[in-house]
């Protein structure tokens, strides 16, 4: 994974850029994270490594793709990309560049990991969640959750290098090295 975010950010810093320059941050994200989910897919995947298709099949499968205008830069992306057999950093890139547009904008991305799902009267403590942090780091949060059963209770926020662990299995690591020490 780090060889992969290393090739990606010479890519997400000059799009970047690019992207200050023309002041299309939002077209620029917008699109990388749709060549990010073809790419992600497992059909787009068997296609980019057979043998049976050449690089210009691959480009125009990539340009191909009509909720976006495909001008000569993006297709030069693709095209270097796919000659130097690097498409499959397409996610890296689109997470790098939507990391730089966030710290651009001052925006904080942060994770709430959740033992349980959360039923639709407790909502609302996501919103306390991302206020919280959000007077905690004077920055702007936003905040996305997924579920982990294996927490056993309680949750796990992370947001930038902060992790708060508030888990039941946490808490019974650190009684256990309380314990050791």
């Amino acid at each position: 994974m780090a060889e992969k975010i290393t090739i990606a950010r010479p890519y997400a810093n000059a799009l970047f850029e690019l992207a200050k320059d023309q002041s299309s941050y939002n077209e620029w994200s917008g699109m990388l994270k749709v060549f990010a989910d073809l790419v992600k897919d497992s059909k787009t995947r068997a296609l980019i490594g057979s043998p049976f298709y050449n690089t210009a099949q691959i480009i125009d499968l990539f340009t191909e793709i009509k909720d976006y205008p495909i001008d000569s830069t993006v297709k030069n992306l693709i095209k270097i990309l796919a000659e130097s057999g690097r498409l499959s950093v397409l996610p890296e890139i689109s997470s790098l560049f939507d990391q730089m547009k966030d710290e651009m904008e001052g925006v904080l991305g942060a994770e709430v990991v959740l033992a349980k799902p959360l039923s639709d009267s407790n909502k609302d403590q996501l919103d306390n969640i991302a206020a919280a942090l959000e007077r905690r780091l004077g920055r702007k949060i936003t905040l996305s959750y997924k579920v982990d059963e294996s927490l056993l209770g309680g949750a796990v926020i992370r947001a930038g290098d902060m992790v708060i662990d508030g888990s039941a299995i946490g808490r019974l690591n650190q009684l256990a090295a309380e314990l050791l020490h």
